[in-house]
């Protein structure tokens, strides 16, 4: 298993809390979660950023090696 795909199921743990039923396959929708001011109000919020971050980070490194 991947970093990426480890990444996302820690993701989706953390967004079975929330009662919207949110599960992201990627990160567009990630992006739209998190852009989305009224989901701060989540206490899963800060740690999903987080890992989006990491998650972000990855695929920095993964383009670099790309090249």
């Amino acid at each position: 298993m991947t970093d990426r795909q480890d990444i996302f199921e820690k993701i989706n743990e953390l967004a079975q809390n929330i009662d919207e039923g949110f599960e992201f396959t990627n990160e567009e929708q990630l992006e739209e979660f998190l852009d989305d001011v009224d989901n701060q109000q989540y206490k899963e919020y800060d740690e999903i950023e987080r890992l989006y971050n990491e998650l972000m980070e990855l695929s920095f490194y993964d383009d670099e090696d790309d090249q």
